[in-house]
């Protein structure tokens, strides 16, 4: 069988990661570069396309973003659960190292 393992600092640094990611595809405004293009072809259908590409663009990152938002809350979540987890089987090993010693 295999041995599954999380390092707490490991997870915590992903979460951190993903936030930054999702931040940084909502700082980038396609949709701004889409329009700048159709008022470059006056005319055009690419003039007329721009706009709509650049909202669903924009819904698309968005849409993306939040879903990065909440893998890197529920890694956040894991890492806190993990963090209890140890703790508590930390505990409960130091007191049956105990009574094994014949402590109380």
């Amino acid at each position: 069988m295999g041995i599954f393992g999380l390092e707490p600092s490991e997870m915590g640094a992903a979460a951190a990661t993903s936030e930054g990611a999702a931040g940084d595809a909502r700082s980038h405004d396609g949709s701004a570069a889409l329009s700048t293009l159709g008022s470059a072809l006056p005319g055009s259908t690419t003039a007329q396309t721009a706009p709509q590409l650049g909202t669903a663009w924009e819904d698309g990152v968005s849409g993306w973003a939040d879903e990065v938002d909440d893998l890197a809350e529920s890694t956040e979540k894991l890492t806190q659960d993990a963090k209890e987890t140890d703790s508590g089987s930390r505990g409960f090993f130091e007191l049956f190292r105990g009574h094994l010693r014949g402590g109380s």
